[in-house]
């Protein structure tokens, strides 16, 4: 038996959490990259993971799934 694999933002590595969170804020990959200090393309790719691992094709799903999941959690929006 396979082991279960981490869903929703558990499977979102530490960068990818933060760029996601970041996404959900409404910011560009250019604003995201500046505040990171990381290059627009490492973005593109953390946001592409993310899309990939949350089961979503658009930034604003993305932010549909943080806030999900904040309310879920009881979290601080």
């Amino acid at each position: 038996m396979r082991p279960r694999q981490p869903e929703g933002l558990a499977a979102l590595s530490t960068r990818e959490l933060q760029v996601a969170e970041l996404v959900s804020e409404g910011r560009t990959n250019r604003q995201i990259a500046r505040a990171l200090s990381l290059s627009e393309k490492t973005v593109e790719v953390y946001v592409s993971r993310a899309f990939v691992k949350l089961g979503v094709s658009s930034r604003a799903a993305v932010a549909r799934v943080i806030t999900q999941q904040r309310l879920r959690s009881g979290a601080p929006e």
